[in-house]
């Protein structure tokens, strides 16, 4: 049996150990195949060119009140050389600590206060062609904002290894890049979600600054894709980072100027025509059951979370990004609205044919204490005090306490995996024969239950 204070890597080794859960075995059905190509084929990022003022894009930037300034449209080798030598040294976060290492990231920085421009993301449309791009259906109305967050310059031999990015908070979705047109060869930028790859080069779409039709290339992907810049062999690459969030009011911009050269790929039409295409096949799930959605994206969770009143997955339904997002209106249109659920694995209970148990909670679970010695196990605890249903385990076989109540139990047929990107860890006090602190692993997923053919949005 797995000991509760046990930590994450020792939790995790512990999973490698056991090998795959049947319990979480993808279903197998032609259009389920399609469905799950079609959720593959989403892109998690756009990028393009935007149109920059004629007369100049002026950057001022100092530390002193002795400000200096460039003009990227007639920028001289010696003045991107002066930028590179008033930035600081570019940093990276590691468990929320600022790490210099310059054979990880070798950068120069300026952060916010120490430097202005004349380019203004929301005037220029840039927004509303990043909200086109990284949102589908009724989603690409949804008002977000930009927070200007640093300046960047790659100078020859300048590089950044994979990483991901830091959310600022919990409305944080993600990052738009703004790629100030200078000469320089290298410093692609690559990303990875998913276990794929994609390149973006922006030398490429803007070979060289020109005056008479100056433009910029831009890249907005969402915050949890990882990425890196190849090492700059020649020039310098300058950049402007936003970070960008939900917001409550919407200003709608005309798009002149602006050219969306990546879109997203999976729309919520397509979907949810492939969706439909499912539920209206009479040998899927003739009697109804419930569909099972591992989330795609990682979102930024609460560090705490209230043991009685939580209401982070209720909240996570706003925030959802990408596929994630479109496969909810797709569901929601044509069945019901999906519910997340925090699932939790149960090793100590293992059937006959080697499944692990699993109990679905409605909201986030954590514990004032867990008694190993009076208390009911685990499972029992979720089903009886937190709301939780069994997944793809017989009850029968469940180890419980004397009387105990059969718990509800589902049949989940999963489309895409639960998988570990959106893992919760909450603490409890444990006392055996001696106190510790032991800690929950939850799994965040999408359930969806159907009815039968002819009544697919009634719920069983």
């Amino acid at each position: 049996m797995f000991d509760p204070s046990s930590d994450s890597d020792e939790h995790d080794a512990y999973e490698g150990q056991l090998g795959p859960n049947p319990a979480l075995a993808l279903a197998r059905h032609p259009k389920i195949d399609q469905l799950r190509e079609t959720l593959n084929d989403t892109l998690p990022y756009c990028c393009g060119t935007v149109a920059l003022p004629s007369e100049s894009l002026v950057l001022y930037y100092g530390k002193t009140e002795k400000a200096k300034r460039v003009d990227f449209l007639h920028a001289s080798q010696a003045a991107l050389d002066d930028l590179e030598k008033s930035c600081d040294r570019a940093t990276f976060g590691v468990a929320q600590t600022d790490v210099l290492d310059t054979t990880y990231r070798k950068a120069g920085k300026l952060d916010r206060d120490h430097f202005a421009i004349n380019f203004d993301v929301e005037r220029t449309g840039l927004l509303e062609a990043v909200r086109t791009g990284l949102f589908t259906g009724k989603d690409q109305k949804r008002p977000i904002r930009a927070e200007l967050y640093k300046l960047n310059i790659y100078g020859k031999g300048s590089f950044f290894k994979a990483h991901k990015d830091t959310p600022r908070s919990t409305n944080m979705f993600a990052s738009l890049v703004l790629v100030l047109p200078t000469s320089h060869v290298g410093g692609t930028l690559i990303l990875k979600h998913g276990g794929r790859e994609w390149s973006f080069d922006s030398d490429s779409l803007v070979p060289a600054p020109s005056p008479s039709r100056p433009r910029a290339a831009y890249i907005a992907f969402f915050s949890d894709v990882e990425h890196e810049i190849a090492r700059v062999t020649s020039g310098h690459r300058v950049t402007i980072t936003y970070n960008l969030y939900y917001a409550n009011e919407a200003e709608h911009v005309r798009m002149d100027g602006l050219n969306i050269i990546q879109p997203q790929g999976a729309s919520t039409s397509e979907v949810k025509r492939i969706v439909a295409s499912l539920l209206d096949d009479s040998t899927f799930l003739p009697n109804g059951g419930v569909l099972g959605f591992g989330l795609r994206h990682l979102y930024p969770l609460p560090t705490s979370f209230d043991a009685h009143e939580d209401t982070t997955l209720e909240m996570l339904k706003d925030m959802l990004k990408g596929v994630d997002a479109a496969l909810f209106r797709a569901c929601e249109e044509l069945v019901a609205a999906p519910t997340l659920y925090a699932v939790f694995e149960a090793h100590s209970q293992m059937s006959e044919d080697g499944r692990r148990a699993l109990v679905a909670c409605p909201r986030i679970v954590k514990f004032h204490s867990h008694d190993t010695e009076e208390d009911p196990p685990l499972w029992e605890k979720l089903c009886n005090r937190w709301d939780g249903v069994l997944i793809n385990f017989p009850p029968d076989e469940l180890e419980a306490t004397e009387g105990h109540t059969v718990p509800r139990n589902w049949t989940v047929y999963w489309v895409t995996p639960l998988s570990e990107a959106n893992r919760v860890k909450t603490r409890f006090a444990a006392y055996g024969n001696e106190p510790m602190i032991g800690y929950l692993y939850q799994r965040i997923c999408m359930l969806v239950n159907v009815g039968p053919p002819g009544r697919r949005d009634l719920a069983l």
